[in-house]
């Protein structure tokens, strides 16, 4: 079940100093919403291990072990049953789509996900990852908008060959206004990309919640 939260002191430090940022990007042209969404709360964010996975509606951070006709993005096992395992990133053939080219790649940091990325729809190898912590760049349809929005999932995995419990979906972020996003470590991190707009670029509102 989705949710909005109240976080702890030091989420409420960063509330405080977004309302302050924002008051001091003006005029105010622009009213996209960066959305991150932290999802080490669900029970599903460590990847099933079968050809099911996790389906993940961005939007409303909905997620079922069973297909759901509105799921934006889903990481699964191929392979699961017959070893070694596959694992993969599959989206709406026709709304949705993974950045790569014949695999998912894996983002660097300050990398930028819009228009001009290179998207595949459709299953998707993420095998070439490295261990560590990973950013895939997706895009998907809004269904609250009617609009192709933009966003990356970050993605923690122990083994290029995965195993049961190895991969970790830890959050994602999109930008709700169909604009590109850039990668990121964590949600605060826009804060500093708000004083950088601080030069009339325009005001940005940011929004973290968890997902249970």
């Amino acid at each position: 079940m989705n949710q909005n939260f109240q976080m702890g002191r030091r989420a409420m430090r960063l509330a405080l100093c977004a309302t302050v940022v924002g008051a001091a990007l003006t005029p105010l042209t622009s009213h996209a919403v960066v959305i991150a969404v932290d999802f080490s709360s669900n029970p599903l964010h460590t990847v099933p291990s079968n050809i099911e996975g996790t389906y993940l509606n961005v939007v409303t951070g909905a997620a079922t072990a069973a297909f759901s006709a509105n799921y934006d993005i889903n990481p699964y096992f191929s392979g699961s049953t017959a070893p070694p395992a596959v694992f993969r990133l599959f989206t709406p053939p026709t709304t949705g789509g993974v950045v790569g080219t014949t695999i998912a790649t894996p983002l660097a940091l300050g990398a930028v996900v819009g228009v001009a990325s290179t998207f595949n729809g459709g299953v998707y190898n993420a095998n070439a990852a490295a261990p560590g912590t990973n950013y895939f760049g997706f895009k998907f349809l809004n269904e609250a908008t009617g609009m192709t929005n933009y966003g990356y999932l970050v993605v923690a995995q122990t083994a290029v060959v995965p195993v049961a419990g190895s991969v970790r979906v830890l959050g994602y972020a999109y930008e709700n206004a169909g604009t590109a996003i850039t990668v990121v470590p964590e949600p605060a991190t826009y804060l500093m990309f708000a004083a950088a707009l601080a030069a009339g670029i325009g005001r940005r509102a940011w929004q973290v919640r968890r997902t249970a």
